[in-house]
């Protein structure tokens, strides 16, 4: 191996070395920002669960109604 095939070889290295570090630092900042949407997402699901269920007793509040249920 030539002296030239020595450098270019550290080279790539040093660059492949940046290159895996930004990755790496890309993941971990999108793992964290994923885990703050989730936390955000199961809040909203919630309320919309709620909101589900509060809508539907009214709906069939009003069905027994009409219907002389009650």
């Amino acid at each position: 191996m030539t002296e030239h095939e020595q450098v270019v070889i550290t080279k790539y290295d040093l660059l492949y070395e940046q290159r895996m570090t930004r990755v790496e630092t890309t993941l971990e900042n999108m793992a964290k920002n994923m885990n703050e949407n989730f936390r955000e997402i199961k809040s909203d699901l919630r309320w919309m669960l709620g909101l589900m269920v509060m809508f539907s007793g009214i709906l069939l509040g009003l069905m027994a109604k009409g219907f002389h249920w009650l």
